[in-house]
């Protein structure tokens, strides 16, 4: 990171000057004349930049060389931090490289990215562009689409378990995990996007700790789905189906799916509420793991299942507890900068 010191000059009454650094001025193509942004942070800090420049800075190609030593999973490895980061084109540079590694590590990367295609390869490149499909455009809307899929696929599961129902369900839910888990990486992405453009950050109204929370959030609905995929396997293997679990289960779906949507909207007074029901659910679980104690331990498939449905409920606290975090900083920042400017106006 480049740091300049500049001293501050006054010109009249109320006017105060800083030079801007000429290197960083021709980087971005400032010229005279033009309109620039000055942005105040929560720390009152001041963040510049030209809002019809603002992107010229950001690198759209991501270029990775790889050699004889990768294996097909390096590969992919490689093409999803391309991904993530952000990158419009990832270029893969492999001569001396078997083939086939490369072309199995591209369809093993479409299955799990969204929108990845390839549009150039010769006998040493390959390049993939991402394509995102419009309506996935905006971060709110995917972690929305991530709470849905990941919910329904829990309901899927009580479901089977209320009607001792095909396995064909499981095994549907099984597959749809890999929609949720596209959807986690397209977010990450997203997120990476807004950071690295100070104008978009401005314009979706998302602040450096606000990612913070997002990303934990995120990862929260991405494990949620995973536990659905968890239990199912589960059940794909259990000959009786423990129908004493299905209340709890369906309370902890219900759970998730609240306080999911306490984060969405930053709404403390529901997840508070939430913090309070998962905290009755979890008596419940309690007096089934006594009452059940003895029938679990002859089958500890179902211990798993009830683990499952115990860590559904400990990530909807988690949650919880964000927004009851986010709702302190915001507060906090808020404060800050009423003081800052009385001050200032005093």
């Amino acid at each position: 990171m480049r740091v300049y010191r500049r001293r501050v000059q006054r010109i009249g009454s109320s006017t105060y000057i800083v030079s801007l650094p000429t290197l960083w001025a021709k980087e971005i193509g400032l010229e005279p004349k033009m309109e620039a942004v000055l942005e105040i942070l929560p720390d009152l800090s001041i963040r510049l930049y030209i809002p019809s420049k603002h992107m010229a800075t950001i690198p759209k190609e991501y270029v990775v060389t790889i050699n004889a030593n990768y294996n097909v999973h390096d590969v992919v490895r490689e093409i999803i931090a391309g991904y993530v980061a952000g990158a419009r084109n990832i270029k893969i540079l492999h001569k001396g490289v078997r083939r086939e590694i490369v072309d199995e590590a591209v369809i093993l990367s479409r299955e799990r990215l969204m929108g990845l295609e390839v549009i150039d390869e010769d006998v040493s490149s390959t390049t993939l562009q991402i394509v995102v499909d419009p309506n996935l455009s905006d971060i709110v809307s995917v972690m929305k689409r991530m709470i849905r899929i990941a919910a329904s696929m829990h309901e899927d599961i009580a479901t089977y378990i209320e009607n001792t129902g095909d396995r064909g369900l499981l095994e549907a839910v099984i597959a749809r995990d890999n929609l949720v888990d596209k959807l986690y990486l397209l977010a990450l992405r997203q997120l990476i996007n807004i950071l690295m453009d100070p104008y978009e950050m401005g314009r979706r109204g998302i602040s450096y700790i606000d990612s913070i929370y997002m990303s934990l959030f995120i990862k929260s609905v991405e494990r949620f789905a995973d536990h659905a995929v968890n239990i199912s396997l589960t059940l794909l293997n259990l000959a009786e189906v423990p129908k004493y679990l299905l209340e709890l289960y369906r309370g902890a779906i219900e759970m998730f799916k609240r306080v999911a949507e306490a984060f969405i909207a930053i709404d403390k007074e529901s997840a508070v509420k939430t913090i309070r029901e998962v905290e009755r659910l979890k008596t419940v679980e309690e007096e089934i793991r006594k009452v059940h104690g003895e029938n679990m331990a002859k089958q500890p498939s179902v211990s798993r299942v009830l683990d499952a449905i115990s860590r559904i409920l400990a990530r909807s606290i988690d949650i919880a507890e964000e927004v009851i975090d986010i709702t302190a900083v915001k507060s906090i920042a808020t404060l800050h900068l009423t003081n800052a400017e009385v001050t200032y106006k005093a």
